[in-house]
């Protein structure tokens, strides 16, 4: 096939180097015109996706699976560009008397919506670790959700809206505590778990899970017209990811003057390729993701992750 003959396959990508060689045009496909574009906002990212106007993109996996239990017209590849712990990312005012998790029983914590990944994936982890069930919080959202969902029995959610960010707002007396995807730009909090990064070192030892957050997504009609598709968009994923993988191991490429250490630090906690793509070495963190969004009310019905991601052939290298 001639390069004036592929097919164009447009892609929502995210803003990280896993995706920036698909972006670059370091990494290109065999057959197909691969036409990356890299959101700073991984929103807009996503409505952009669904709104039609990309054929695949970096998708919310808490969405995707909420929306495939419905049939919609969606399938994922096992490609997940953004994998985060999550206790990291549950922030409190600097001068709060909360300290742990256990003292959030009962206060007001908002999220950015019940089909936020980081917010499914904390949930999970206070119920799982720490005996914090969602019932036990008082949840807040800025927004009203765009699927109608049956959340569990006694869950109390909110929508209050707001100008402010949420973190601004919190730090107002609004609210006890935020779970964000991302780190405030205001001053003036702290992480309710203060070496956080020890609690998830020892969380990734106990249980293998690194979360995953998003994942690879193509709007069904487009698989329906080109089926290689899906294979090659892995394999291109794959070559990107580990072109980032052998850039994080060159001191020089990076800008922090610990990289090595901290590059080191990491393979000696999470192994060589911590960005695993494809189904084998992540089932723990799919089954764990799917059961979360079972017991938070996200799915109409039953699925797996069969159900969830097509069957590609895997290689890791």
């Amino acid at each position: 096939m001639s390069e004036d003959q592929r097919p164009v396959l447009s892609l929502a990508a995210g803003y990280h180097l896993r995706a920036k060689p698909l972006c670059d045009g370091r990494v290109k496909m065999k057959n197909f015109e691969l036409k990356a574009v890299p959101f700073q906002e991984d929103g807009a990212g996503h409505e952009e996706f669904l709104a039609g106007k990309y054929d695949t993109g970096e998708f919310s996996l808490a969405n995707y699976v909420a929306l495939k239990s419905r049939d919609a017209p969606f399938m994922a590849i096992p490609v997940f560009p953004n994998r985060k712990f999550r206790h990291s990312y549950i922030f409190v005012p600097e001068n709060s008397p909360l300290k742990e998790p256990a003292q959030l029983k009962g206060k007001k914590v908002v999220i950015l919506g019940w089909l936020n990944t980081a917010g499914l994936w904390a949930r999970g982890m206070l119920s799982d670790e720490y005996g914090v069930k969602p019932q036990d919080i008082h949840w807040v959202m800025p927004r009203k959700m765009k699927l109608d969902l049956t959340l569990p029995t006694g869950t109390r959610l909110d929508v209050v809206p707001g100008e402010d960010s949420l973190a601004a707002r919190m730090l107002k007396g609004e609210f006890d505590a935020i779970i964000v995807p991302d780190f405030p730009e205001e001053n003036g909090w702290r992480r309710l778990f203060a070496d956080s990064k020890t609690v998830e070192q020892d969380f990734f030892r106990r249980t293998g899970v690194f979360p995953t957050s998003h994942a690879i997504t193509f709007h069904s009609s487009y698989l329906e017209r080109y089926p290689a598709a899906a294979q090659e968009m892995f394999n291109a994923c794959l070559e990107a990811k580990n072109l980032a993988l052998r850039d994080d191991a060159d001191a020089t490429y990076s800008n922090f003057a610990w990289n090595r250490q901290i590059w080191e630090e990491q393979q000696a906690v999470l192994g060589a390729d911590p960005w695993k793509f494809g189904i084998k070495g992540n089932e723990k963190a799919l089954d764990a993701l799917i059961r979360y969004a079972d017991e938070q009310g996200l799915l109409a019905k039953k699925m797996t992750i069969a159900d969830l991601f097509l069957q590609i052939d895997e290689p890791q290298s």
